[in-house]
C-alpha cells in the first residue's frame, strides 16, 4: 500500500510539474525596445545646441501592459536637461506629451508608467489601452529638452 501511494504521490508532483513548466514556457514575455536618442531626429534641431548630444532608452511594456518601464542614458548635451517626455508622434513630426518624467533627469533617469500617468492630449490615444497599441506600432517617441533647446535636444523613435 505504501508503495502504491508512493507512486501515485510522486506521479502527481511529476504531472504538477510538467504543467508548471509547460504555463512558464508560454507566459507571454515583456517586449523590450532599445532606442537610439540623437540630434538629427529632432523635427526642429536647434544649431550647435548639443551637436555630439547623444543618447539610449530602454522602453519595456509589461506581458499584460498594465505598465511601461524607461530608462534614459544621456551625454554630450548643451546644459542640463530640463525636461524629457514620452511623445505620441510619427518619426519626424513634433506630437503631444504623453508621459512626462519626472525630475532629476540626471543621466541615467528612469520611471514605470501606468495608465494612471497617461495624459491624453490633444492628438493623442484616448486612453491607456489605445496608447500602449500606438507604442508598440511605432508611433512614439522619447525626447530630451535643455535650456538651450527647448524643443527637444535629442530625440529617438520606439520602435
Amino acid at each position: 500500500m505504501k508503495t502504491a501511494t508512493a507512486i501515485a504521490s510522486l506521479s502527481w508532483i511529476a504531472l504538477v510539474g510538467c504543467a508548471t513548466e509547460k504555463a512558464a514556457a508560454t507566459a507571454p514575455a515583456p517586449k523590450t525596445y532599445e532606442v537610439v536618442l540623437n540630434p538629427g531626429a529632432e523635427p526642429s534641431p536647434c544649431p550647435g545646441a548639443g551637436a555630439g548630444a547623444a543618447g539610449t532608452a530602454t522602453i519595456v511594456v509589461a506581458p499584460d501592459r498594465s505598465s511601461i518601464a524607461a530608462t534614459v542614458s544621456y551625454s554630450g548635451l548643451s546644459g542640463d536637461a530640463t525636461s524629457s517626455h514620452i511623445h505620441f508622434g510619427a518619426a519626424g513630426v513634433a506630437g503631444p506629451v504623453v508621459l512626462p518624467f519626472a525630475p532629476p533627469l540626471t543621466s541615467p533617469f528612469s520611471k514605470t508608467f501606468t495608465s494612471a500617468d497617461y495624459v491624453p492630449a490633444a492628438g493623442a490615444p484616448p486612453d491607456w489601452a489605445a496608447f500602449v497599441v500606438a507604442l508598440e506600432a511605432g508611433s512614439t517617441y522619447v525626447n530630451v529638452h535643455t535650456a538651450a533647446c527647448k524643443p527637444g535636444e535629442i530625440r529617438g523613435q520606439i520602435k
